[in-house]
């Protein structure tokens, strides 16, 4: 009898632990976030190695942040599928990567836009900007979480490259969108779209001659031993954009949806002073490693800047939505001084 009294007790007290747990609220749940970027030891990587203490600490540990950078987690393609899938939970990267999405991302890496480095990273804090992105991402099952500027736009070659003539049946690598290829193509290159991950052998065979992006990543992937000649001439900028998945989002409760959004733009800060600090270190260290930098005259930078503008306006034309957010994107250079 005793036996059979102390096993109703402990049944009693199972039964009530199950109850407590069952009531226990979701948002007890712990939620795993895998962060992607193509590239590694850069600004995108290291926004995402700012992100994930800030994100854990805010949730109490109930998001875990695993960080996947040097495209770890697939090509560009993958990864936008896997954003939109909700089997990759996040990914930064220069807007114009995402344009397989949706085209108008690649209004960021336009032209006419930014006058300076400095000027972008105020554009980008503008509200009305933020939320013309954001819109444009929800609508493709993404939500923007963060907005960073990388550096302006240059070159590297195999050759010395001072002037629009060394352009001249060049081939190029460019990001798959239409208006970077029409941008290279008006200066007198052949335009090559291709994945970050097959740029270095393309040089290394002769596949390609010459490469568009940023200091940075010329610094990070060691191309001062493979095309050491950079023309610097910052047509457009690069405007890494930090997403996470809506489905993966969606399924959240709200308070962690308002950590995960509120950490992404508070990390902004942090990251512009490192960027900036970054880009000095690595102009050293291109010139130290044998690197050239060398820019357009006056003159020809005028001219390549009008030949881009120009080749712009076909893509802008065709693509009413494309044409109306660069129409918003151009409006908020003009208003931020």
């Amino acid at each position: 009898m005793r036996f059979a009294m102390k096993v109703g007790r402990i049944s009693s007290g199972a039964a009530a632990v199950a109850l407590v747990l069952a009531a226990a609220p979701a948002s007890a749940q712990q939620y795993v976030m895998k962060f992607a970027t193509q590239t590694l030891n850069d600004a995108q990587h290291e926004y995402i190695n700012i992100y994930k203490p800030a994100l854990e600490k805010a949730t109490n540990g109930r998001i875990k942040v695993e960080i996947y950078p040097g495209g770890q987690l697939g090509n560009q393609q993958r990864q936008i599928e896997g954003l939109r899938l909700g089997t990759i939970e996040a990914a930064i990267g220069p807007a114009e990567l995402f344009a397989g999405a949706d085209p108008r991302f690649q209004v960021l890496a336009m032209g006419g836009i930014f006058k300076d480095r400095a000027h972008a990273r105020r554009v980008m804090d503008q509200a009305n900007v933020r939320k013309a992105v954001s819109d444009i991402a929800v609508q493709r099952q993404m939500v923007v979480i963060g907005l960073t500027v990388y550096d302006l736009q240059s070159y590297v070659f195999k050759t010395p490259a001072t002037k629009i003539a060394d352009f001249q049946g060049k081939r190029i690598r460019v990001i798959a969108s239409e208006a970077e290829q029409a941008a290279v193509a008006s200066l007198g290159g052949a335009p090559v779209p291709m994945s970050f991950g097959e740029i270095l052998p393309a040089l290394q065979q002769g596949t390609i001659d010459a490469v568009g992006s940023v200091l940075g990543v010329w610094v990070a992937l060691k191309y001062y031993d493979i095309a050491p000649y950079m023309l610097d001439t910052g047509f457009w900028a690069l405007v890494p954009i930090a997403f996470v998945s809506k489905a993966w989002y969606d399924r959240l409760p709200p308070d962690l949806q308002k950590a995960v959004s509120d950490t992404g733009k508070a990390v902004e800060p942090e990251l512009e002073k490192w960027q900036i600090a970054k880009i000095e270190s690595d102009r050293k260290t291109w010139l130290e490693k044998g690197g050239k930098i060398a820019k357009l005259s006056p003159e020809e930078q005028a001219e390549a800047t009008k030949r881009i503008a120009a080749a712009i306006q076909p893509v802008l034309a065709k693509d009413p939505p494309v044409k109306a957010f660069y129409e918003t994107m151009k409006a908020a250079g003009a208003s931020t001084p």
